[in-house]
């Protein structure tokens, strides 16, 4: 299960850092075109955080029940 953690792990920061520079390169696109882009107002590495948190605590308590 550890392993399994740590390949998700893994495999979320590169996706959040893939979508970070593809969404970086559209909006300094769309910037250069003239529109306007709107912020969010929860930033992407809030949600990230979030999950990893989820991800981190579902973990610890799946370990204290069944192991």
């Amino acid at each position: 299960m550890a392993k399994l953690l740590n390949l998700l792990t893994i495999i979320g920061i590169l996706f959040f850092v893939y979508w970070s520079l593809k969404n970086h390169f559209r909006n300094k696109k769309l910037k250069q075109q003239g529109i306007q882009i709107k912020q969010t107002k929860v930033r992407p590495i809030t949600l990230f955080s979030i999950v990893m948190l989820v991800m981190y605590a579902s973990y610890m308590i799946y370990h204290l029940l069944y192991l």
